[in-house]
């Protein structure tokens, strides 16, 4: 089984550093990795920058480690967010290398659909039946037809069984099959995937009638109620369905979003921002705020309901902290002009003030 054990972005670059400051031969290996091309190095300055902005990483390029060695702060401290498992964030984490697939109905799931059915209280029975199974029934046949599936705020990492990797997102599920060709249905939520090469046998994610094509590379994909979403981190991949006609071809940085009605939208992003939610960054570019508020609320233990439709369609652009789905949705509201009401434990208001 092949195992990609190099970094072959910023983000992971900083991540690697991050776990190890001490390795000697890691950060020459980094040095190296920075000098092998421009676009190396443009792609590293915009990423340290961003984190560092957001106070969320370690200085660790060379020319840095002498004032960061000098400095006390507890390194723990210093490491992303996303890397500083709190105990009750870790309970749920998913093992790095897990390969069983995941129970129906895990205690976390169960817990946000009780949740997510409180208003239902007070109905009659045959009613509660009936509002319990259109809530419900989508999420376990999705929880059933699953091989690897994910809770509110889990996160997990898999290997696939040509060797390559498979980053899963919160409230997220994915379906394969290997029998013959490379083939991964993303029933629900986000995925990204770090691609082994195989020329015979090309790579194939679906999602909502879009199908991504690739032979090896790595590249996140993005299925909600507001269509689907492929970006590319290295490499390049082929892009098809009825809206795309003869179909599209991303390069590293190149997003395509494709809408429920079947609008295209194209853009550009830092390849090492690609995937920026493993480490527990959202990142919002021109997106309807309904759409990042949804994203968000996979991270949260309740519902999140925006109460103007116009409020909802406005666009957002932004970085928010995934690991506090509390602070990040107040901060986009207040970038909206909007206010939050907690309703309840479960039950998050956003309005106009």
């Amino acid at each position: 089984m092949t195992e990609l054990t190099h970094p072959g972005s910023a983000s992971e670059w900083i991540a690697r550093l991050s776990e190890d400051p001490d390795n000697a031969t890691l950060r020459r290996e980094h040095d190296e990795w920075l000098k092998a091309s421009a676009q190396n190095r443009a792609d590293w300055d915009e990423t340290l920058r961003v984190w560092q902005m957001l106070e969320m990483t370690v200085p660790v390029h060379s020319a840095e480690w002498e004032l960061h060695q000098q400095d006390k702060t507890p390194q723990q401290d210093r490491i992303s967010p996303a890397r500083q498992l709190r105990p009750a964030d870790h309970a749920g984490a998913v093992s790095r290398d897990r390969v069983a697939r995941i129970s129906p109905a895990s205690p976390e799931r169960t817990r946000r659909s009780f949740a997510r059915t409180r208003t239902f209280i007070g109905m009659s029975v045959a009613a509660l039946a009936a509002c319990l199974l259109v809530v419900l029934m989508p999420g376990w046949l999705t929880q059933f037809e699953a091989d690897y599936a994910t809770a509110t705020h889990e996160t997990g990492i898999y290997t696939l069984p040509d060797g390559s990797r498979l980053h899963l997102g919160p409230e997220s599920a994915v379906a394969f099959d290997f029998s013959t060709d490379r083939q991964v249905t993303l029933l629900d939520g986000e995925a990204f995937f770090e691609v082994v090469p195989m020329t015979e046998r090309p790579f194939t994610v679906q999602a909502q009638g879009i199908r991504t094509t690739v032979l090896g590379t790595a590249f996140n994909v993005r299925s909600s109620d507001y269509g689907v979403d492929v970006a590319v981190e290295h490499g390049r991949v082929r892009v098809d369905g009825d809206a795309l006609g003869d179909g599209a071809e991303l390069l590293a940085g190149d997003v395509a979003h494709i809408g429920p009605a079947g609008d295209v939208t194209r853009q550009s992003l830092s390849p090492a921002l690609v995937g920026a939610w493993r480490n527990g960054q959202l990142i919002a570019k021109d997106r309807a705020f309904a759409e990042m508020v949804e994203t968000v609320d996979r991270y949260y233990d309740g519902w999140v309901v925006i109460s103007d439709a116009d409020l909802a369609q406005k666009p957002l652009t932004g970085i928010y902290d995934l690991q506090n789905p509390k602070a990040a949705l107040q901060v986009m509201a207040d970038a909206q002009g909007a206010e939050i009401r907690e309703i309840s434990p479960w039950l998050m208001v956003v309005s106009r003030r």
